[in-house]
């Protein structure tokens, strides 16, 4: 049996980048970087200007993580018979055993494994993903979420990956 591992895809990235520039761009438009902007009728002129200066922060910080990620070769998600170890989340190898349920959680088409354990402080995360653990706890039941969003892989077959290795079924 060989090891699940998902690489991030360059050009599912590159998507990616390109949708958050293209925010950006709307953004700059309703602060009226491009010229004057037409009245909407949804809105007033001082909450699309909030608005767009929300979009084109968000959607900046968006598209430099999605650039970095088009340049990071290594592997994202690895799912063996020792464990899983899921690159934004930390370095560190989540073994089997501290594994306590495996569920998945969608929204909007969008979709994400989500790992339960005996004792999450062991395993602490990183950057952005350690920042929005108590979101995902709050939103998920969870401890880690993994998506498999910008990478060679597909959701199911990580899936498939956890019941072969960790005898797990969502």
């Amino acid at each position: 049996m060989h090891d699940f591992v998902a690489y991030n895809s360059r050009w599912r990235v590159a998507l990616i980048v390109l949708g958050a520039v293209g925010f950006v761009a709307l953004g700059l438009w309703m602060v009226g970087a491009f010229g004057e902007v037409s009245p909407s009728r949804r809105y007033s002129a001082p909450v699309t200007f909030v608005i767009g200066w929300l979009c084109i922060s968000f959607f900046s910080l968006c598209a430099v993580a999605g650039a970095k990620k088009f340049f990071d070769d290594g592997a994202q998600l690895q799912i063996g018979p020792l464990g899983i170890r899921s690159a934004p989340w930390s370095d560190q190898l989540i073994p089997w055993s501290e594994i306590t349920d495996v569920t998945t959680w969608s929204h909007k088409g969008q979709k994400a494994i989500i790992l339960h354990l005996n004792n999450p402080a062991r395993f602490p995360g990183r950057g952005l993903a350690a920042k929005l653990a108590g979101a995902n706890r709050m939103l998920t039941g969870g401890d880690i979420s993994i998506s498999l969003t910008g990478t060679n892989r597909d959701h199911n077959d990580a899936l498939s990956a956890i019941a072969r290795f960790g005898g797990f079924t969502s």
